[in-house]
């Protein structure tokens, strides 16, 4: 079919939601999704062609020669492509292409900007975001004077993102005080105390907790009755239980609490999803006294919420601490008045004595010079804004390239190759400084254009290089042929993934430069974090980083001595780890003290060395270094128990009958592994562990013949009969026995019964089992899917290795 025919069918009607399922940027997954790409006609590919070739007709045809050459020049059929793209690139066929699509393209702009992309800008709803954002990227390239309009949308469509993900936390942190608004007002100061730093969004919502309250309890009861009605669809369906389980479990524990009326069936759901094997475990939950507390942040999930945006192109990092200067400037945004002098003493005027207490404000609004005089303060942050306005502006016209910072930059000419970090914090300067009709007000524009188009990039541009993974380095020719091939090639599946990926694949050329230039701009940003972090990584730092190494060392060479040095400081602290739990199983003492640490240690490794032992020679290697970890991971875990054992009343606990074996079990372990290296738990010097062992003594010395009992009565524990049948059998051959198990077959009960005894204590080794076996079998489940990737990788390896073999 022409390329006219194909225009004047998707694109040159009069119908503006005729191309929108041919658009760009949707959710990157879901059914839906999926389907709507199956379903993807020649038109959207069409509008591809036109945003490519500018939509003039001799360039187009330009552009269509030398795209079909390039492809040539490598040997590539433009088929392989796409399949749609077949006769595209045969002899005479680009006039006929390209033929009237200048005046069709700019008729159908000029439609989608008076009917679509007006209502979209004053109604930045989902839907009109997901349509108008799709359109702009097939259009702005042809059309020129739909640059800015569709920049302001993608703005206001990402800020929107940004402010929802900011309200969805505090939803999670106020759960549970969303009734009455007295109750949110009261636990908002605590919250905003603990997460207002998390992100500008934050910050500008905790300033007022009056409207924000409101707001938020509004939308916990949207929630309630989203909630209520998905719960209601997916019982009906109980088909669905099993990939929606975990996901409507999470909201029924930070939404339900604060339903009203008819609300949501949670205790159903939880009942379905248990059948199927699926429960919710609540953060927290897998608490340790050596570790210190859970974090609000942690309780609510925030970094799990912060990459589930991430996925969807926005990436929310933690901004630069502010000063008083900075928030009165942000405050002062909203300010009555025509300039900053105005709208900054106007601030001070009206509210500054809400912020008495604020942490960053509280010197500023109690200083009674400033609150009765404002004029001068304020002529110094008009001064202190144009300055920091003028260094921000310099710094976004480096990272982006501008020419002339003042114009509004095409879509698809902005840059994307600076980190997020950097992203993160010219966005809070963006916040805070540029002010209404401004002059920071273009670049920042331009920026937010691009952090957000970095976002929606990522995730495409990684799923290529996962597929690329040691083909993304070169330089000579051969590999770039090479490499174009292989993208092709893995387009085949993943173009249609997602319209980023679409794009991506639609221009093999472009997308090596695009792929193998991002991959180094990763490995730079990688180096970055090295320099700060390799010589003393944390296990956080270990984990995150040496995956990194692990994914980008395959394609680059420059971060292959950093990633070496992280590797053995890493394998360092693992040794130690490993050498901390040798040392308290053998209840070693002092082993929170330094000097006795190194004495020690230059005794033990002299001794293994003498033995040929040397799995711990790496912490024989930098002796104090090892010491240094050790201690400080000893001491701050016995700090931590000495801590969790005041602040929970232990001792007082352990005493009542009722609480004794739930503290016994929860607290003794520690306090037995801990005692004996760390004076700091022993009764001389305040600490609690030596009373409570004693107190569990006895507690504990049944634990351990109970243990033996189950070991012993393994087969017979599936019901309490088949207990009780088999332990009356020991009980009698153990009459006689020296061991103690014995004893668990005598005493009475109250009622003077001697077999109620047995029956208790089946009652109670039936359950204990039952427990265990839902943990046993996700361990198994866990440990087989591990032992399954691992095969199947050896399989991988293997094919490749022989598929090398037959080439040489």
């Amino acid at each position: 079919m022409a390329l006219t025919s194909h225009v004047q069918s998707k694109y040159a009607n009069g119908n503006p939601n005729s191309a929108t399922h041919h658009s760009a940027n949707p959710p990157p997954s879901g059914t839906a999704w999926r389907g709507r790409w199956r379903g993807r006609s020649s038109g959207g590919l069409q509008g591809h062609r036109i945003a490519l070739m500018r939509s003039i007709e001799q360039e187009c045809k330009e552009k269509l020669k030398k795209y079909c050459q390039e492809l040539n020049e490598v040997n590539l059929k433009i088929e392989q492509v796409h399949e749609k793209l077949k006769d595209f690139c045969d002899n005479g066929k680009q006039d006929k292409k390209c033929q009237g699509l200048q005046a069709k393209v700019t008729e159908k702009c000029t439609n989608f900007k008076t009917k679509k992309l007006g209502p979209a800008l004053t109604n930045p709803s989902d839907d009109n975001c997901k349509e108008n954002e799709q359109q702009c990227l097939f259009l702005e390239g042809a059309c020129p004077d739909l640059v800015e309009d569709c920049n302001k949308l993608r703005n206001k469509c990402y800020q929107k993102k940004r402010d929802e993900i900011a309200e969805k936390v505090l939803l999670r942190a106020l759960s549970g005080s969303l009734k009455e608004k007295d109750s949110c007002k009261k636990k908002f100061k605590e919250v905003c105390s603990l997460l207002s730093r998390e992100s500008d969004e934050l910050m500008m919502l905790c300033f007022d907790e009056e409207k924000t309250c409101q707001s938020i309890m509004t939308k916990e009861q949207y929630n309630c009755e989203s909630l209520k009605n998905e719960i209601k669809n997916v019982l009906n369906k109980k088909g669905e239980l099993q990939t929606k389980c975990p996901s409507l479990l999470k909201k029924c524990y930070f939404y339900d609490a604060d339903c009203t009326g008819d609300k949501p069936n949670c205790k159903e759901l939880e009942s379905n999803c248990e059948e199927k094997g699926i429960t919710y475990t609540k953060p927290g939950s897998d608490f340790e006294p050596i570790r210190s507390g859970i974090t609000l942040a942690e309780e609510i999930e925030l970094e799990e919420l912060y990459k589930k945006a991430a996925k969807k192109g926005v990436h929310i990092g933690r901004p630069p601490t502010r000063d008083a200067a900075e928030l009165l400037l942000l405050l002062s945004q909203s300010g009555a008045g025509s300039t900053v002098v105005d709208k900054c003493k106007n601030t001070i005027q009206e509210k500054c004595k809400k912020f008495k207490e604020h942490i960053i404000l509280k010197d500023l609004c109690n200083n009674q010079n400033i609150t009765d005089n404002p004029e001068e303060k304020c002529k110094e942050l008009d001064k202190e804004l144009t300055t920091r306005a003028s260094i921000v502006s310099k710094e976004i016209e480096k990272y982006l390239d501008i020419a002339n910072g003042k114009k509004i930059i095409s879509w698809h000419m902005l840059h994307t190759f600076f980190s997020e970090r950097k992203c993160t914090k010219l966005l809070s300067d963006c916040f805070y400084f540029a002010q209404d009709k401004g002059p920071l007000n273009k670049e920042c524009d331009n920026l937010k254009a691009a952090c957000y188009k970095k976002g929606l990039e990522a995730p495409a541009n990684e799923a290529l290089q996962d597929k690329l993974r040691g083909k993304l380095q070169g330089s000579n020719k051969a590999w770039h042929e090479s490499l174009q091939k292989e993208i092709v090639k893995a387009c085949e599946k993943l173009k249609k993934e997602s319209d980023e990926l679409f794009v991506l694949c639609l221009q093999p050329k472009k997308t090596a430069f695009v792929v193998s230039t991002d991959l180094r701009f990763r490995a730079i940003f990688l180096r970055e974090q090295l320099d700060e972090k390799r010589d003393f990584p944390t296990e956080t730092d270990c984990k995150e980083l040496e995956k990194k190494c692990r994914i980008l060392g395959q394609d680059s060479k420059e971060i292959k001595w950093p990633c070496l040095t992280l590797n053995q400081h890493c394998d360092r602290l693992r040794i130690a780890e490993q050498l901390e739990e040798k040392l308290l199983e053998e209840k070693t003492k002092d082993l929170d003290k330094f000097s006795s640490c190194v004495e020690n240690l230059g005794k033990w490794c002299n001794d293994w060395a003498r033995r040929g032992r040397t799995h711990f020679t790496l912490a024989c290697v930098a002796q104090n270094t090892t010491c240094k970890i050790l201690t400080e991971k000893v001491g701050f875990k016995c700090a931590r128990l000495h801590e969790h054992m005041k602040t929970n009343k232990v001792l007082e606990n352990v005493k009542n009958n009722d609480t004794r074996e739930r503290i016994c079990t929860s607290w003794e372990p520690y306090c037995s592994k801990f005692i004996s290296s760390c004076k700091s738990l022993m009764k001389a010097n305040g600490g609690e562990c030596e009373e409570l062992n004693k107190e569990c003594k006895s507690f504990i010395e049944r634990k351990e013949l109970e243990e033996k009992v189950i070991d012993e009565l393994k087969g017979s524990l599936k019901t309490e009969k088949e207990c009780q049948d088999t332990l009356k059998k020991y009980c009698v051959a153990w009459k006689n026995a020296t061991n103690q198990l014995r004893t668990l077959c005598t005493g009475k009960k109250k009622n003077g019964k001697k077999d109620d005894v047995k029956k208790e204590l089946c009652e109670k080794l039936v359950e204990q089992v039952k427990k265990r076996c839902p943990g046993l079998k996700k361990e198994l489940t866990e440990a087989s899917k591990e032992l399954e990737k691992k095969a199947n990788k050896y399989e991988d390896i293997k094919k490749e290795a022989k598929e090398a073999m037959e080439k040489a």
